[in-house]
């Protein structure tokens, strides 16, 4: 936290290092908040995952993730760093008992500063692109933070600001159950974007990488025209229609078939890609996956090789392809049902080795039980034990 004059009163301070339950940091910030003279604007900037390590990053040349929001800070009238705050925006949902208001913002560019105060204005910083690793996304939310913050000190001039996370980055927060978190994916990738994303009412297809088609070991990468995607459902099957662009060819099409698998009631199944090429498209070429692709209903697909779909002189790879159809809310992937099977060449070595260890423990076991001790002693005042050869 952050501050752009210094407030009227005596500020309190914050002890370093200790960890604020929801109601201590709501006290605590709305002690802040009547050491000013009048309501300042409340500025608070979220991430989705936030913890101090994300902080203390630096890369090879010791830059940070945070450039900007250093140098904000640097220059402010009072900065508060608190490591560890139990649920913060449910905290700072308190103020609105004390007169603000609560205004959630979406798109930076389009935040208008109102000119009264008292107004809490929450800015949901976007999650990470296809392209971008954390600190990436991170440096590219510091300019963000940076620029709003700079906007609104001009336009305002009384200005508190807040950066933090719904969750840690690196732990589960301890009173909150374990949940499984989805990767969040983009509505429409641009053309030149490095993964493929195909989107519908009721389907789903992504590739980590764009699609790669060999013709006769004529290799071309397929880009994804913008707003080309259609869909078509059936009492049998479910289809998806895109059109795709290479270096050599204006434009191909690219048609993806659902069916309800009829073997196995519940299950669905990817049965081909129809390839339509040539002029008009109307070369049709049908390309078969080279492993069945099912999976139950309500589960998505998922294979981390690649997957390849092949005709006589034509095939066509994906990488990291994932996709589901027959969905309700195509918003993220199901449950994955994964392509590898249960025993995979690190189990088998496993199984191997352990094998072999447990062969080797039972022979030594056998030769041990094997051992014969002596039956008969001498006797110091009798006869001397003779043992024959016989014996």
């Amino acid at each position: 936290m952050w501050e752009s004059s210094k407030p009227t009163y005596l500020q309190i301070t914050s002890p370093a290092l200790k960890k604020y339950s929801t109601d201590d940091f709501a006290d605590f910030f709305v002690n802040k908040l009547s050491s000013f003279g009048k309501k300042p604007l409340v500025l608070v900037f979220t991430e989705e995952n936030l913890s101090v390590e994300d902080f203390s990053w630096q890369d090879v040349a010791e830059n940070s993730a945070f450039p900007h929001l250093e140098g904000v800070t640097a220059t402010a009238a009072n900065v508060d760093f608190i490591p560890s705050v139990e649920s913060p925006l449910r905290a700072l949902r308190r103020l609105e008992k004390l007169g603000y208001q609560w205004e959630t913002v979406r798109h930076p560019d389009k935040m208008k500063f109102p000119e009264h105060i008292g107004v809490v204005m929450v800015l949901k910083l976007e999650d990470a692109r296809g392209d971008e690793d954390r600190p990436d996304y991170l440096r590219r939310h510091d300019s963000v933070i940076s620029s709003v913050y700079s906007r609104a000190v001009s336009q305002v001039g009384n200005v508190v600001a807040v950066y933090t996370g719904r969750h840690s980055s690196w732990i589960e927060p301890e009173n909150e159950p374990v949940v499984h978190r989805v990767r969040r994916l983009l509505v429409n990738p641009a053309p030149n974007a490095t993964h493929m994303l195909l989107k519908t009412d009721n389907i789903l297809i992504y590739a980590s990488d764009k699609p790669l088609l060999n013709e006769a070991g004529d290799k071309k990468v397929l880009m994804l025209l913008p707003d080309t995607i259609t869909n078509k459902t059936t009492a049998t099957y479910q289809s998806l229609t895109a059109k795709f662009s290479t270096s050599t060819t204006n434009y191909i099409r690219l048609q993806f078939f659902f069916y309800n698998s009829t073997s196995s009631p519940g299950y669905w199944s990817l049965e081909n890609i129809t390839y339509m090429h040539g002029a008009g498209n109307t070369t049709v070429t049908v390309l078969r996956p080279e492993s069945s692709i099912v999976a139950p209903v309500m589960f998505s697909y998922h294979c981390s090789s690649n997957t390849v779909f092949k005709a006589v002189n034509s095939s066509l790879t994906f990488e990291n392809f994932q996709v589901q159809p027959y969905m309700e809310k195509p918003t993220t992937f199901g449950d994955a049902y994964n392509c590898e099977l249960f025993f995979t060449p690190p189990i088998w070595s496993g199984l191997f080795v352990t094998s072999i260890l447990a062969l080797i423990m039972i022979w030594g076991l056998i030769m041990i039980m094997d051992i014969r001790t002596m039956d008969q002693f001498d006797d110091p005042k009798g006869k001397t034990i003779t043992i024959s050869v016989s014996e």
